[in-house]
C-alpha cells in the first residue's frame, strides 16, 4: 500500500482470548475518540472494526481507514491478556445505550461477551491478526507545540485548503519548521492563510511536510480537551501526533507545495481599518443576496467607509455600509464574500486591517492584535 500510513498485521494467527473490566464512561469515551476513523464503506471487513488489545495492564483501542490510524489507552482492569477486533458501530451504540456503571468484556475465539448488571450481549468479532498495524514511525524530525496554540493555528489555516484533490498538494496544510519558528499555511489558489508559531526549543534541523486537511480537522476535534503539548513526529512518508493518551498517524501528501510567499505583497500602499464583527455581519448579509452569483460581491473603499454591495437578478440587492479609516487610494474591488467571512470568523481581535494593492492584486487581511496570522484573498474581475 504505497504512501499509506498503515501497514502490516497485528498480532499472531491464533484464536484470541481476553477478559477485561472497565467503566461504561471510559469505554464510551475511548470509542468516541477512535470511532470516527472507522470508514462507513470499508474496503476490508476488519476496517469496520475497532481493535481491542491489552498492553502492560492497560487497554488499547485502535481504528484505521488506511489513510489515518488512531490509538488511545483507557483505564481498565485486565484479568486476561489478549486482542480482538469488534464492529465499531454496533459496539458504540450498545455501550452508549448501556446505563450500567461497570461492564466486563470476555473474548473467546473472536466472539466477545459483554455483560453488566442489566445487560448482556455476544458480539462477533474478527481476529486481531487481520488488523493493519498502526506504526510507530521512525522520526526524521520532532517538535513539541502547545496543543491550544496548535489547535488555533489549524483552525485559522485549514479553511484555505482546497476541497477537491485535483491538485492533491493544495488539499493539505503545509507544516514548516525553521529554528524556533513553526509556520502553517494552506491555499486553494484563490485564498491563502498563514500562521506563525514560536517553539520553546530551537530545532537543529529544518523540516516541512504537507498533511491532508482531513487529518488536521480530525486533530482539532481530538485536542479539544487536551492541555499541554502535542508532539509532532515526521517520518519518510508519514506524520504522527501524540498528546495525552492519544496517538494519531497519517500519510503525508507528496509533491511540492506552492511557493506561496511570493504572492504576498511586499508593499501594501492602501489600508482600511474596520471593525471585524461589523465587516463579518456585512459579509453574512451580502451572501444572502449573492448566492446565485457564487457569493460575488463588490466593495467600494473610501476614506471614511466601505460599502458592500450584492446583487441578484432573482432576489434583489443589498448594500451594507461599514465605518472605516482608510489610508491610501479609494477603489472598487470584487471578492467572494464567503472567503472573507471565513477568515474573519477565525480571528479574535476587534479590528482588522484590509491591505489593498489595486483592484486586481491580492487583498491582505490581518488582525491588528495578532501579527502572527496573515490571510490573503484574490479579487474577482469586475464586470464593466
Amino acid at each position: 500500500m504505497a504512501n499509506c500510513a498503515i501497514t502490516g498485521i497485528e498480532g499472531g494467527r491464533k484464536k484470541e482470548q481476553m477478559k477485561i473490566e472497565c467503566t461504561q464512561a471510559n469505554l464510551q469515551r475511548g470509542l468516541g475518540l477512535v470511532g470516527r476513523m472507522v470508514g462507513t464503506r470499508a474496503t476490508l471487513p476488519v476496517l469496520a472494526n475497532v481493535l481491542f488489545r491489552t498492553e502492560k495492564g492497560r487497554l488499547l483501542l485502535s481504528a484505521t481507514d488506511l489513510e489515518m490510524g488512531i490509538s488511545t489507552y483507557i483505564g481498565a482492569k485486565v484479568d486476561k491478556e489478549g486482542a480482538v477486533t469488534l464492529p465499531a458501530r454496533l459496539l458504540t451504540e450498545f455501550i452508549a445505550t448501556n446505563t450500567d456503571e461497570k461492564m466486563t468484556i470476555e473474548v473467546k475465539d473472536n466472539d466477545a461477551v459483554i455483560f453488566s448488571k442489566h445487560y448482556k450481549a455476544t458480539i462477533k468479532g474478527i481476529s486481531a491478526s487481520e488488523f493493519p498495524t498502526i506504526p510507530e514511525i521512525s522520526p526524521e524530525f520532532e517538535a513539541e507545540i502547545n496543543s491550544n496554540d496548535f489547535k488555533t493555528a489549524i483552525t485559522q489555516t485549514v479553511l484555505a485548503a482546497a476541497l477537491d484533490e485535483t491538485r492533491p498538494v493544495l488539499a493539505g496544510v503545509l507544516l514548516k519548521a525553521h529554528g524556533n519558528e513553526f509556520k502553517m499555511a494552506a491555499t486553494d489558489s484563490f485564498r491563502l492563510a498563514e500562521k506563525t508559531l514560536k517553539l520553546n526549543k530551537k530545532l537543529a534541523k529544518d523540516s516541512q511536510v504537507v498533511v491532508p486537511a482531513r487529518t488536521m480537522l480530525e486533530l482539532v476535534r481530538l485536542i479539544e480537551d487536551a492541555p499541554g503539548d502535542i508532539k509532532l513526529t515526521v517520518g519518510e512518508n508519514q506524520v504522527a501526533f501524540r498528546f495525552g493518551e492519544v496517538y494519531l498517524v497519517s500519510r503525508v501528501i507528496e509533491g511540492a507545495f506552492p511557493d506561496y510567499e511570493q504572492i504576498i505583497p511586499k508593499e501594501v500602499p492602501s489600508h482600511s481599518m474596520v471593525d471585524r464583527v461589523e465587516l463579518a455581519n456585512a459579509m453574512k448579509m451580502s451572501t444572502l443576496f449573492a448566492r446565485d452569483s457564487a457569493n460575488n460581491i463588490k466593495m467600494k473603499i473610501s476614506s471614511k467607509e466601505i460599502d458592500v454591495l450584492a446583487t441578484s437578478p432573482q432576489l434583489g440587492e443589498n448594500t451594507s455600509k461599514i465605518p472605516a479609516d482608510t489610508k491610501g487610494e479609494e477603489l472598487d474591488i470584487a471578492f467572494n464574500a464567503k472567503y472573507i467571512l471565513d477568515i474573519l470568523m477565525v480571528m479574535h481581535g476587534k479590528q482588522v486591517d484590509l491591505g489593498f494593492v489595486g483592484k486586481l492584486n491580492p487583498c491582505v487581511i490581518q488582525d491588528l492584535t495578532d501579527k502572527s496570522y496573515l490571510a490573503i484573498v484574490m479579487p474577482l474581475r469586475m464586470e464593466t
